[in-house]
């Protein structure tokens, strides 16, 4: 079973540390929104390497992120579809 991470946004808006962005592996998979203060997943990037649980819980004593199957993930952003907060999405290449 894939596990990938999943942060509760409304235990993360409360504290607004962003030490889990900070620690992920994986580039532009953890990302902080700053409208609703809080971090999320772009969770077709997420490798499941749980380092960002150990931050939040072990580290920051936040308790915001816990392992979901990835079928059971949650509102998640997948980045493939929307491309990099911020910036619009890539096109491909007309033939």
């Amino acid at each position: 079973m894939y596990k990938i991470a999943q942060i509760d946004p409304a235990k993360c808006s409360q504290s607004k540390c962003r030490l889990c962005t900070l620690y992920c592996p994986e580039p532009n998979t953890l990302l902080y929104d700053e409208g609703r203060n809080t971090a999320f997943i772009a969770i077709d990037r997420c490798k499941g390497c749980g380092a960002c649980l150990r931050v939040c819980t072990d580290i920051a004593k936040r308790g915001c992120i816990r392992m979901v199957p990835v079928e059971e993930a949650q509102g998640g952003f997948e980045m493939a579809k929307y491309g990099l907060p911020g910036r619009a999405p890539a096109r491909s290449p007309k033939a």
